[in-house]
């Protein structure tokens, strides 16, 4: 639906819930991060490592992908030639 980078901040929460705004959410499913409660008051908000478990594997598809997306603490690369 939508994607925003950036640090765990509330300005980075305030762009993705601008670009879910166009969107008919019906649950949110969260990890359980404070600001997601004042945010998503009124709306059915399940907190579960369950359901976010999934959004992280997607995450770690996209990280393994698109090099620009990797964490910095993960690094690796394939040198051409080397065995």
């Amino acid at each position: 639906m939508a994607h925003v980078f950036g640090e765990r901040t509330l300005a980075t929460l305030e762009r993705l819930l601008s670009l879910m705004s166009a969107f008919e959410v019906v649950v949110w499913m969260t990890d359980g991060w404070p600001l997601y409660e004042s945010r998503l008051k009124g709306k059915l908000h399940v907190i579960s490592k369950r359901y976010t478990q999934r959004i992280e594997r997607h995450n770690l598809n996209l990280r393994q992908h698109l090099a620009r997306l990797g964490r910095k603490l993960l690094p690796f690369s394939k040198i051409g030639g080397a065995a």
